[in-house]
């Protein structure tokens, strides 16, 4: 313990460490306050989602408590509209993940279609997903290894450089005692600052259900990720190289691994499995829609007589084309979800070769905000938007009239159950911190320094 004092008290005294303290609190307050700016973002937008479709509905109740002309009542349940709200992630606050890009509010209804439910997102750089925006996971993911490095180059290899390791390791009896009583205050530099981060926005942020969980995952997926990083400056030292060698090394290394590797495993991707064009799925849903409208002018080429009957036929005609578009455009959205899927499928394979990816998707799997979150939540709202139409479909094909407790029996969305935690990743960070620190400690028990 006493080795481990004095180590921390030079770190503290050195420039290079005041320097990386201060450069990270910086960077950390503004991720923070990123963070909190999107959960407040996000909870405005489902409140004023939730808002608009309560004042609709409560209009339609309104009409129905008044009654309505027979004429207007068979044009009703066209104007129904059920909300259709994403559960807000538990700590989207400290990695957004998907958050910022996937849509988390739509609306379910008879003029509702599942390939249009949504507004769809692109992302011109696949790179950035991997690291996402200037949040906590950014800083841990991208930032904390580069000042890990800052502080970690020259560990043991500044003092071989300078002649000096004979009369250090002498001094603190083992290079492994060494190793240790510098590890641990650089490690605790970088780390307890992330860590007083995360506890400050739970602290004062929103009660969200499963967030203290969620807080504690996201913490070890980034201990993880950083102790990874600790062993690669750790193997690297050991190796017969000057202090100025192994920085350019650490830096490559983290280049490769945190910037390349996710561009290329997502190129990769891609091109093994190229998806369909949306361009085919609009024209089908066009081509659809024209035949639709064709044939019904065809099969109906008189008007009904009275006016709830020309009603009731528009209505009909309405939901018929809006099934076949449906109907044509489903296999074109069948096949981009299986390319899609085996895009993904790839991927998840592919990134165990960047611990980075892993951690940067671990960290959003464990706020809420990853990508089987997302696909769960889109799941969900579909099959929300087939019952509600089928409810609605009875109602049309019955006497088609919308009653308030017709309006009332509709179902209600069910959000999607949490998604599982992460801890495969964390098994595979704490696997390659673990062989490279082994790797490393028997190179260190080789050195000779005669």
């Amino acid at each position: 313990m006493g080795l481990i004092a004095i180590e921390t008290r030079l770190l503290l005294r050195s420039r290079l460490a005041l320097l990386v303290l201060t450069l990270l609190i910086a960077v950390l307050a503004l991720a923070v306050s990123n963070g909190r700016a999107l959960l407040e973002d996000q909870i405005a937008a489902r409140a004023a989602a939730t808002a608009e479709v309560a004042e609709a509905s409560a209009k339609l109740q309104g009409q129905l408590a008044k009654g309505v002309p027979p004429e207007e009542a068979v044009l009703l349940p066209m104007r129904v509209r059920t909300p259709i709200i994403a559960p807000l992630p538990p700590l989207m606050d400290a990695s957004a993940g998907r958050a910022a890009l996937e849509p988390s509010t739509a609306t379910a209804g008879l003029r509702a279609r599942a390939d249009t439910m949504f507004h769809r997102t692109s992302l011109e750089n696949p790179e950035r997903l991997a690291r996402g925006q200037l949040d906590l996971g950014f800083v841990v993911v991208v930032i904390a290894p580069l000042l890990l490095i800052a502080l970690g180059a020259g560990l043991f290899t500044a003092d071989r450089d300078s002649g000096a390791a004979r009369l250090v390791l002498a001094q603190a009896g083992s290079v492994g005692a060494l190793l240790v009583a510098r590890s641990l205050p650089r490690l605790s530099l970088v780390i307890l600052p992330v860590l007083f981060a995360l506890l400050f926005l739970l602290l004062t942020g929103p009660d969200i259900p499963g967030r203290p969980a969620a807080a504690l995952q996201w913490a070890l997926i980034a201990m993880a990720s950083l102790a990874t990083w600790w062993a690669a400056v750790l193997l690297v030292n050991s190796q017969k190289i000057t202090a100025e060698t192994a920085a350019l090394g650490l830096v490559g290394l983290w280049a490769l691994l945190t910037l390349v590797m996710p561009a290329l495993i997502a190129a990769n991707a891609q091109l093994i499995h190229p998806a369909p064009s949306r361009f085919a799925e609009i024209a089908a849903a066009r081509s659809a829609e024209i035949n639709a409208s064709t044939s019904w002018e065809t099969d109906h080429p008189d008007l009904a007589s009275g006016e709830v009957e020309s009603r009731r036929a528009s209505v009909a005609r309405s939901i018929g084309i809006n099934s076949k578009v449906e109907a044509a455009v489903a296999p074109v959205s069948a096949r981009f979800a299986e390319v899609l899927a085996a895009q993904q499928a790839l991927a998840s394979r592919l990134a165990f070769l960047s611990p980075p990816l892993i951690a940067s998707d671990a960290m959003a799997a464990a706020s809420g905000t990853g990508l089987a979150a997302s696909q769960a939540w889109r799941a969900a709202a579909a099959g929300h938007l087939a019952d509600v139409k089928a409810k609605l479909g009875e109602v049309i094909a019955g006497d088609g009239q919308l009653t308030a407790d017709r309006l009332a029996a509709l179902p209600e969305f069910t959000p999607s159950q949490a998604s599982a935690p992460p801890w495969p990743a964390l098994a595979w960070l704490l696997a390659v911190a673990v062989a490279a620190t082994l790797a490393a400690v028997r190179r260190y028990r080789a050195i000779r320094l005669d």
